[in-house]
């Protein structure tokens, strides 16, 4: 057949003429390519081979036959497989070139009669790679040695190099006969490069492609020398250094990218990959993310974490975010890929703030990440998660605790938790409500649950609420006690915990307590295993549970519903008694345990003072027999002291201590806080109720029992005025609200003690009401009481003038000051100590956060503590606004005051107060002279007919309220100790420290309105209604100094000039700290000008002239400057002396020649500032006569030498 096709052949070229022979050359070579010729050769010779080549087969005797050419020479595999005892010899066969397609095949011989065997090989003929080289290659295979007894019929393979395995073909074919290319081509071709590099891949895989041809660039090694190094990563999330990752090898499986010169996966890498389609390759890559997130976590919360990772320093929120969407891309996937995906939002969401855990407040610690969640539509993928169960228990568990976090973020996501659809049914299923006894394959309850419904509970009472109905089936973790339970006791000690704590959550809002009734009997049990029972946290729940019943009973008429648990049931169940039971055994270090003990007996007592005979008077008694000795030289003794002496080294080191610790120091603060507010609330509950009234005046005779009473009332002090105060947030108030709670209790204490006199009492009172924290609106309330109280006309004596007692004294601006405690009535949190009007009142257990608070205006602000530095002025300031003021709207019928009756009793409460609070070195807590002048000013700005929606009764006087001769005189007490005769006394209150004006008025103007626009208004209303008042014109001196803005000065120096002549304030009157502030750094440009034109017009005395004589003295005499100037100046100089002399009269001319101040010393008062003589005069004559000339000059020699 194929000679019948070669002979067809040859007739048809035959046929054709020179011009189709030569086309259809042109189509081969175009099909075949350049190496054709030698293709055609090669296929000739081999079919001439096969035709004359004879097999030579015998048994077991491989005959050789002629060599076959160079090109085509190969060596063949010969080897003896065991178990066979005879063997085929098997001839050298010839293969074509990879790249030929033959049409013909080589005879080979039957496999039947095949006999391989290998070479034999010794350990240095075999290179074994470190690692799969990047390019294709085969790996090498270990061959077994051949047999001792040489065999000539084993072919051996040839010596293996070190850097590569033998070759199956030749890396080109050989030329053939006759050609006329160079020899050296050849031996070009035979050249061996070394294997895996760019030629040896081209030589081995594409022979006919040249060596620079654009389309094998892709082999050659990327230049990076040049080109930015980016940050890489390992499997676990672990950067690469860059030195490392060029030097590792490829069989780590980091040499994923076409970049095989780097190992590693740059974050844009990981990003990618994380969305691949590929489920291996993506659950690797979100592994990395966790990694990578967990340590920028790391790095965040510590400045001094070890592994940080510089590049990212300053990134670390933009990543978060980034990792995070990555995460919950993946999250409703299946397998791998979603358990991964879990695990990156939880590093994200709960690890990445892992130590904030507080219950009692809103974290709010990430509000950018929040929107990048979309908390519904994730509630509504966990919920489905949580109900297919699919993904493995640990995964559930750690998407628990997401949803954990997500409940104390704020009180919002709590309530969105609570509306998503059957996801609180299918956390509790999962998590709570698991078969008993547990199976082996089905997975124990999580705590974790029991503490996020704690916490949802804490957010809002409608979620309490919601809560007591699945609340039932919790009773299972408190009927089986931890020795008897089938979970593990560990396990079953801390779900009993857990339920204790969310059972007092539930009676904090006066909920559920029926229980207490329901399963008394195992409740009885319970408090029989506690005092067995070692465990702190445990004691501490059961004691916190008992003290929320307590008060629950105390007033049965504030549970929801009422009567749920009553008084008489928690006497005859005895736990008055139970509680004191708790104290045995238990150690001083045990800090924590005894102030729970001590509140749940100060509960009792209360209650008992209330529904108990005689007022309690029993139960009293029968406290002190158990407690008296204990705090005279016993345990309780020395828990206090330690508590104290803790405290003041806690508070000492706060400043000190690094981000991450500074929480766990605040967290013992609070710790030791609640036991020293405990066993107060304990010494004051043991009082006789003839002596709870803290007002009473009337002495005491032996305390309750024993405290360091010097040593809390020096701690106070400390305490009250710590810096601490000023740097808390919405989180670490939270955990410091115990440190309000015992100054408030030791305010009403410090009252019994001796010593304490009125004054004393109200100055620790006005400290301690602005340390109440949110919550704490209840003893605020009782400490201004308390404080209104004891300022009597009897105490405050002339002070107060008693029109102000006729029209009902303090009476008129008590709504006022009740607001700022509370402004907003809607919202009630519960106080630190649960109280039987907080049980019924309050909405929340949980404190705002901060930035709640600040981005809310002050008048809509959902709590009003911490108090505001000013919270004394606030009668004025809703007077102000009294068209939007709700207190106006609320305001009860008997209410019958005008603005003068409210600003009279106004005043005079900041001047007592006042007063009293810097005679007893409480300089933080009284008015800056700043707060003071912008206080006087609103005053002033009360003008008569101002447009009010909801007006006051009108008194029949038709002044302004800043001439009634009450208001007047009070201003000029409240202004007289910051003025400068009062610091040249050295008044207290001239040393206070101060702000500027800008910062005083920001509380009240806020941050839309600068106090420029308000100082311009309150110049415009003294230009219209003054009449030259002197408390009016005192306040527009202090924006003049040198320290503000020159739009100050020019306004009133230029825009109001004419009101200059009315302002005659003496220098003494001033209200300054310092004079200075006026004078230097001495004024220059167009204010000199205006100083002059005022002078010459000579419309300006007092203060103001003083501050214009000194600013043109200065740009005049030599010797007042404090600089060199150059001709220029010097010139300017000349001719405002010129000006003064000439159109100046005699007073000003003698002022502005004999003007004297030197900046380094004490500034000189008039008219001593123009009477001195030194050797500066003859200078200044001189000067003079250089400027005037000598005519002039003569006629001013009486004035610098008379």
């Amino acid at each position: 057949m194929r000679q019948q096709i070669s002979d067809e052949n040859e007739r048809r070229v035959a046929n054709m003429t020179e011009e189709e022979r030569e086309q259809e050359r042109c189509e081969v070579l175009e099909q075949l390519g350049s190496g054709a010729a030698d293709l055609l050769e090669r296929v000739r010779a081999a079919r001439s081979r096969n035709a004359t080549k004879a097999p030579a087969i015998s048994e077991g005797i491989l005959v050789p036959n002629e060599p076959a050419p160079e090109a085509s020479r190969e060596i063949p595999i010969v080897f003896s497989l065991p178990g066979f005892t005879t063997g085929r010899n098997l001839s050298r066969v010839k293969t074509p070139p990879i790249l030929v397609k033959s049409s013909t095949r080589p005879s080979s011989p039957n496999k039947a009669s095949r006999q391989l065997r290998f070479a034999a090989l010794t350990p240095a003929d075999v290179y074994v790679y470190e690692s799969a080289p990047v390019s294709p290659k085969r790996k090498a295979i270990a061959l077994p040695p051949p047999p001792d007894i040489p065999d000539p019929s084993i072919v051996s393979l040839g010596i293996f190099k070190e850097n590569g395995l033998p070759r199956k073909r030749p890396l080109s074919p050989a030329s053939p006969k006759g050609d006329d290319r160079p020899a050296q081509k050849n031996t070009d071709d035979r050249s061996e490069p070394e294997e895996g590099t760019p030629e040896y891949i081209r030589r081995r895989y594409f022979p006919n492609m040249p060596a620079d041809n654009p389309s094998m660039s892709w082999m050659k090694p990327s230049s990076f020398i040049s080109e930015p190094v980016l940050l890489r990563f390992d499997l676990t999330g672990a950067p690469i250094p860059a030195e490392i990752s060029a030097a590792l090898p490829s069989h780590l499986g980091l040499h994923h990218h076409a970049d095989g010169d780097h190992a590693g996966y740059t974050l844009d890498d990981i990003f990618l990959l994380s969305r691949s389609t590929v489920p291996a390759q993506r659950t690797m890559m979100l592994n990395i993310l966790v990694g990578i997130a967990r340590r920028l976590g790391m790095q965040t919360r510590d400045p001094n974490y070890a592994d940080r990772i510089s590049e990212l320093q300053g990134k670390e929120a933009e990543l978060r975010k980034r990792v995070l969407a990555a995460g919950l891309s993946a999250m409703n996937e299946k397998g791998g890929v979603g358990v991964r995906a879990i695990e990156v939002v939880r590093e994200c969401i709960v690890d990445w703030d892992a130590v904030f855990d507080a219950e009692h407040a809103e974290l709010d610690l990430a509000p950018a990440i929040m929107s990048v969640l979309q908390v519904p539509d994730f509630l509504t993928q966990a919920t489905e998660i949580f109900t297919q169960a699919s993904l493995p228990p640990e995964s559930l568990a750690q998407l628990l605790s997401i949803v954990h976090r997500l409940s104390q973020e704020s009180n919002t996501i709590a309530d969105s938790i609570f509306k998503t659809p059957r996801l609180l049914p299918a956390l509790i299923q999962t998590f709570l409500l698991t078969p008993i006894p547990p199976p082996s394959d089905t997975p124990l309850p999580n705590p974790v649950a029991l503490q996020c419904l704690t916490v949802l509970a804490s957010s809002s009472r409608t979620n309490a609420m919601a809560l007591c109905e699945p609340a039932d089936a919790l009773l299972r973790f408190i009927t089986m006690l931890p020795p008897t339970s089938p979970f593990p006791e560990s396990l079953a000690a801390h779900l009993l915990i857990e339920t204790l704590r969310l059972y007092a959550t539930l009676a904090s809002y006066g909920l559920y307590s029926h229980i207490a009734t329901s399963a008394t009997s195992y409740f009885a049990s319970l408090f029989t295993y506690i005092v067995s029972s070692k465990s702190k946290p445990l004691k501490v729940a059961w004691a916190g549970l008992v003290e929320a019943w307590i008060v629950c009973a105390t007033d049965p008429h504030h549970t929801t519903p009422p009567h749920d648990i009553l008084w008489s049931q928690v006497t005859s169940w005895g736990w008055g008694a139970e509680v004191l039971q708790l104290r045995q055994g238990i150690t001083e270090e045990e800090g924590e345990v005894w102030a729970a003990i001590w509140s749940a007996s100060s509960a009792w007592l209360e209650g008992a003072q209330v529904n108990g005979i005689r007022g309690g008077e029993g139960e009293r008694a029968e406290t002190l027999n158990t407690i008296q000795d204990g705090f005279s030289k016993g345990v309780e003794h020395s828990v206090v002291t330690a508590s104290l002496e803790a405290l003041r080294a806690e508070l000492a080191q706060i400043h000190d201590t690094p981000l991450p610790e500074r929480y766990q120091r605040l967290q013992r603060i609070g710790m030791h806080a609640r036991v020293l507010s405990s066993v107060v609330r304990l010494w004051l509950a043991c009082m006789p109720v003839t002596n709870t009234d803290a007002n009473a005046a009337s002495p005491l005779g032996a305390p309750p029992f024993n405290l360091p009473f010097t040593e809390l009332s020096s701690f106070c002090a400390f305490v009250v005025s710590h810096s601490l105060w000023s740097l808390l947030t919405g989180v670490e108030q939270a955990v410091c609200k115990h440190l309000a709670t015992f100054l408030a209790y030791f305010h009403r204490l410090s009252r019994h003690i001796p010593g304490t006199s009125p004054d004393l009492w109200v100055a620790q009172g006005v400290a301690i009401l602005e340390r109440q924290l949110p919550g704490e609106e209840e003893h605020a309330f009782q400490i201004l009481g308390a404080i209104l109280g004891i300022l009597t006309p009897q105490f405050l004596g002339a002070m107060a003038h008693p029109s102000i007692w006729e029209k009902g004294g303090w009476s008129v601006i008590k709504p006022f000051l009740d607001y700022t405690i509370r402004p907003n009535r809607e919202v009630y949190i519960a106080p630190s100590d649960v109280t039987p009007e907080s049980i019924m009142r309050c909405t929340t257990l949980r404190l705002p956060s901060s930035s709640s608070l600040s981005s809310v205006p002050d008048e809509h602000r959902p709590t009003g503590l911490p108090l505001p530095h000013l919270w004394l002025t606030s009668p004025i300031d809703h007077l102000l606004r009294s068209g939007s003021s709700p207190v106006f709207k609320a305001l009860p019928s008997s209410w019958d005051a005008s603005e003068v009756d409210v600003v009279r009793a106004s005043l005079l409460f900041i001047k007592a107060t006042q007063e009293i609070v810097v005679r007893y070195s409480l300089n933080q807590f009284a008015l800056k002279r700043s707060e003071m002048v912008f206080a006087c000013m609103k005053v002033f700005m009360l003008e008569h007919g101002q447009q009010q929606e909801y007006p006051s009764p009108a008194t029949g006087d038709e002044e302004e309220v800043f001439r009634d001769l009450i208001v007047s005189k009070l201003l000029s007490d409240l202004l007289a100790p910051f003025t400068l005769s009062a610091a040249s006394a050295l008044s207290p209150s001239s040393k206070l420290p101060d702000i500027d004006l800008e910062q005083a008025s920001l509380p009240f103007l806020g941050s839309g309105t600068p106090f420029y626009q308000f100082y311009t208004d309150f110049l415009a209303l003294y230009d219209a209604i003054s009449f030259s008042h002197s408390s009016f014109a005192s306040l527009l001196l202090p924006p003049l100094a040198l320290t503000y803005p020159i739009d100050y000065r020019r306004i009133l120096w230029a825009d109001f000039a004419h009101v200059l002549r009315t302002v005659r304030t003496p220098v003494d009157q001033v209200i300054a700290g310092d004079l200075r502030d006026f004078l230097y750094p001495i004024e220059k440009g167009e204010m000199i000008g205006k100083y002059a034109g005022a002078l010459l017009q000579g419309s300006v005395d007092g203060f103001l002239r003083l501050v214009a004589v000194h600013h043109v003295a200065c740009n005049i005499w030599p010797d007042l400057r404090s600089e060199e100037v150059g001709a220029e100046q010097e010139d300017a100089a000349k001719m405002l002396l010129k000006m003064v002399v000439e159109k100046g009269d005699g007073r000003l001319v003698r002022e502005v020649l004999r003007y004297r101040q030197v900046r380094e010393e004490t500034v000189v008062y008039p008219p001593a500032c123009f009477e001195t003589s030194r050797e500066w005069i003859a200078d200044r004559a001189e000067f003079s006569r250089q400027a005037l000339g000598s005519e002039l000059h003569a006629r001013l020699e009486g004035v610098f030498y008379g």
